[in-house]
């Protein structure tokens, strides 16, 4: 890289980081830093594996738990490519990494299902289907020892739960309709095993991470919200649209503390429902069709387009914040693995020099902006605006709170970097 070109990439990846106290109607000034700090360390991986689908990042209090992708050559004209392991890394000094690869190349088939997960403590879980509906679901350690497999002969994906368990839900073949509903300990253990029948043979049933259980009842376009899999006799609280409403469909967000909200929607109506931890419906919102909502801690956040608007869970307002001019809807916002919320937008192309020297050019230059909003308030915390030539643009930010900030390249990123903002 000559000088210049490095001189461009360090004021390059400066960045604006904005403090800034956003209340209701009220903004401070922004502090600004203009570089980034030293790096904490960088973590490169193994060849021929690459990081894929980092915004699919699960993470426990001391790792970091990333999709990979592997491509091996087949031929000196062919490569085969998977999807099927990840990478646990660890956050305090980027050692003790490793790579679990569940793949099989010579027999995986295109477009397997498959998929990771994790808990707080550290222990991860993926399952790999084998053919039909059966698949097989494995349990590693923290250190990346494979734990426990158990096949499972049902359709639906595991759930794992807040305490580390595993829920399985199945369909259960035989005389009647029935559901199955299997649930194991981290150390592979069965907690209990249920055959669930009558009204529970119909519609959907989910299992939230927080052990409540949800049954979206088709035929009467009711929903019933139960607090755990040892009281299904009376649903904590349940709600029936009217009759008005046709084919309506609902979603219900659990919050800390055992509050929650169920979403209403059908093709003209949508409605926000907040409950509280005795499953006594507080109070009821209208809700537009685009709108998306989003859970973290006890607060939700409504996005509409580029506002975001946060609530607490007795639907009091605690912030809002536009990014970028109004009607903007490139920005993409999330809730991370730590409960704060991120927003960005990349590739925004700026205006080439009115002359163009074709001895001193190095190419169109693109922007970036990535904010951290405070999941309590929507305070700015981090905002960082980097400008990147055409071949550097493009990145993963991958934040884990408390000014943890991880950064990949986009395109075959192999190198993973950790930053501490102050």
């Amino acid at each position: 890289m000559n000088s210049k070109r490095l001189k461009f990439f360090t004021a390059g990846f400066a960045l604006l980081l904005a403090a800034q106290v956003l209340l209701p109607g009220r903004s401070s000034a922004a502090k600004v830093m203009e570089q980034l700090p030293k790096p904490e360390w960088s973590y490169t991986l193994p060849d021929g594996i690459t990081f894929w689908g980092t915004i699919d990042t699960l993470q426990s209090k001391n790792r970091m738990f990333i999709p990979l992708v592997k491509t091996v050559t087949v031929s000196p004209s062919k490569t085969k490519s998977s999807g099927m392991l990840y990478a646990s890394i660890d956050r305090i000094n980027g050692s003790a990494n490793w790579v679990y690869d569940y793949s099989d190349m010579a027999n995986d088939k295109p477009f397997t299902a498959n998929g990771f997960y994790s808990a707080s403590n550290g222990y991860s879980y993926f399952y790999k289907m084998w053919g039909g509906k059966p698949y097989d679901l494995t349990v590693v350690d923290p250190n990346g020892k494979r734990k426990w497999t158990k096949t499972i002969t049902g359709s639906y994906s595991p759930v794992v739960l807040d305490n580390g368990n595993i829920v399985i839900r199945t369909l259960v073949s035989g005389n009647g309709a029935s559901r199955g509903i299997t649930e194991y300990s981290q150390d592979g253990k069965q907690v209990r095993k249920l055959k669930l029948t009558g009204k529970w043979a119909s519609g959907v049933i989910d299992v939230l991470p927080n052990g409540y259980v949800v049954h979206k009842e088709l035929d009467t376009n009711r929903v019933s919200v139960y607090r755990s899999l040892d009281a299904l006799t009376k649903p904590l609280a349940a709600y029936t649209a009217p009759k008005a409403v046709k084919y309506p469909d609902f979603q219900v967000y659990p919050l800390r503390g055992g509050s929650f909200l169920i979403k209403m929607s059908s093709s003209d109506t949508w409605l926000l429902f907040g409950y509280d931890a005795n499953g006594t419906k507080k109070w009821v919102r209208p809700v537009n069709k685009m709108d998306r909502i989003n859970t973290t801690g006890n607060n939700y956040l409504i996005q509409s387009d580029n506002v975001y608007k946060l609530y607490s869970k007795d639907n009091q307002l605690l912030g809002k914040q536009q990014i970028g001019e109004a009607g903007d809807r490139e920005w993409y916002c999330r809730i991370t693995p730590s409960g704060e919320i991120t927003v960005e937008k990349q590739y925004q192309w700026q205006e080439r020099p009115a002359v163009v020297d074709p001895e001193t050019f190095e190419g169109d230059i693109a922007k970036e902006d990535f904010y951290v909003l405070d999941p309590a308030n929507l305070q700015i915390k981090y905002h960082l605006s980097t400008s990147w030539h055409d071949y550097e643009t493009g990145h993963n930010y991958i934040y884990a709170g408390d000014g943890e900030l991880y950064i990949t390249r986009s395109y075959a990123p192999k190198t993973i970097t950790k930053y501490m903002l102050k």
